[in-house]
């Protein structure tokens, strides 16, 4: 994506420069792949650098990643989660918080500290969300 040289002030070029999309890194996306599409019935659909992982064309776990201020991408893992699981979360603070998404969404700093069985589950949850009964009675 083209960056925007609109001449204003440097803040504003850091600005819109700090939340570009980039690519994720390798070894992240494939640990999300990997939980994703352990699923039945998951597809993945790629669009430009994020990644949205869908059960029957609709997305339950979304991998994209921003440019932080280091220069560094900053992943980032959108997921649904019912109303008391967000809740709960958010009361968290970080690496949870609210996405502009939508109200059953919640997004998911990913970082060196990440505990990746508590994202497993996460995104388990994520997809019992939008998967018929037939295919979350698989996971149990």
């Amino acid at each position: 994506m083209p960056q925007r040289n609109d001449g204003g002030s440097s803040a504003a070029r850091r600005m819109s420069r700090g939340w570009a999309p980039v690519e994720v890194p390798p070894d992240i996306v494939e640990r999300v792949r990997t939980l994703c599409l352990a699923l039945p019935e998951v597809t993945v659909r790629i669009d430009g650098w994020a990644q949205s992982f869908d059960i029957r064309r609709r997305s339950f776990c979304l991998l994209v990643a921003r440019e932080g201020a280091s220069g560094q991408p900053v992943p980032l893992l959108v997921l649904r989660a019912d109303p008391d699981e967000r809740e709960a979360l958010l009361s968290i603070g970080r690496p949870f918080f609210a996405t502009r998404a939508g109200r059953d969404r919640i997004a998911v700093l990913l970082t060196n500290d990440t505990d990746w069985e508590e994202i497993r589950e996460l995104v388990t949850e994520s997809y019992r969300v939008l998967a018929p009964k037939k295919l979350t009675a698989l996971l149990d």
